[in-house]
């Protein structure tokens, strides 16, 4: 969706458009972001991942899903077939734990799944959650 070459950005689902705005706002910081919208968890364009990933050496996942046994489970076993132990990674998603009741915007923040968040961990000026 976008070449970058600063750190990789993998989503997947409505969160691609949230990865394309992480993206913009990483720009305006001079990180220039590479996004992938990667469509499939099955079968995974492996090649497509690999090669972005490690031209950065830094990837973020993020998935409107379950982290555990989603699009950041997939990816980390990935990098750990291809032995890329050095890659810095990081994944945005929902927890395996009880969700609050509201609104999704309000969700997604109180949870670290919105723009702001995601551009603070990759700049690290990130509040822990």
């Amino acid at each position: 969706m976008q070449e970058g070459k600063d750190i990789t950005i993998l989503a997947i689902g409505r969160m691609v458009g949230r990865a394309i705005e992480v993206a913009k706002e990483l720009e305006k910081k001079q990180i220039k972001a590479e996004v992938i919208n990667v469509r499939f968890l099955k079968p995974l364009d492996e090649a497509t991942i690999l090669k972005s990933i490690q031209k950065t050496q830094k990837v973020i996942t993020i998935e409107d899903n379950i982290l555990t046994g989603g699009l950041a489970s997939h990816i980390e076993h990935l990098l750990i077939k291809n032995e890329l132990g050095d890659v810095q990674c990081k994944s945005f998603g929902w927890k395996k734990s009880f969700i609050e009741h509201g609104k999704v915007e309000e969700l997604e923040k109180l949870y670290g799944l919105d723009v702001e968040n995601i551009v603070n961990y990759i700049t690290g000026t990130e509040q822990k959650i």
